[in-house]
């Protein structure tokens, strides 16, 4: 299991990120201004604002790429994790035409499966769904905190990367 804990109650968009016995592995970091590979408007200062989500696990930086499908009122968006130029894992986020229908999340690689969230009042909680059958769960400690805390709950099967990729869907899904 990975435990990814906001970094600052101030800061909602870096999250540390620990294994079980709470050694620290990492960070999961949004930039100032993201920057969609086909996007109309650019970084209009590359030089002091960031524009790459990074998510830094032992020592070794991926990064989080994202494009637009459709532009409509609410866009259609793929997600791909890139380690060096090589793509490790893709995922699609499709908006419901219904005005208050979340989107949904469809996990195109490394495996055919959706992340789905399951009802709850003020926990976050999200299942990995591969073959009709929950893989595990991406969920939020307690309904009530300071700093966001959420617990990655998947099987070794999927690569810790893949499963950090999960956490950036489920946080940029749920918290928007």
């Amino acid at each position: 299991m990975i435990i990814a804990k906001q970094h600052s109650a101030l800061s909602g968009f870096t999250y540390d990120l620990y294994e079980q016995e709470n050694k620290n592995v990492g960070t999961l970091c949004w930039p100032d201004f993201a920057v969609a590979k086909n996007a109309r408007l650019q970084n209009p200062a590359p030089d002091l604002l960031s524009s790459k989500i990074e998510i830094k696990y032992n020592s070794h930086l991926y990064l989080v790429e994202f494009e637009y499908i459709t532009r409509d009122w609410f866009n259609d968006i793929r997600f791909t994790l890139m380690d060096k130029g090589v793509t490790l894992a893709s995922a699609d986020v499709i908006n419901q035409k219904k005005l208050f229908k979340r989107p949904t999340i469809t996990i195109t690689e490394p495996f055919a499966g959706e992340v789905v969230r399951k009802s709850g009042l003020f926990a976050v909680r999200y299942e990995v769904i591969k073959d009709r059958v929950m893989q595990g769960t991406v969920a939020e400690k307690s309904w009530f905190t300071v700093k966001r805390e959420l617990h990655i709950d998947l099987p070794s099967s999927i690569s810790s990367p893949v499963q950090l990729f999960i956490f950036f869907l489920v946080h940029n899904h749920a918290y928007r």
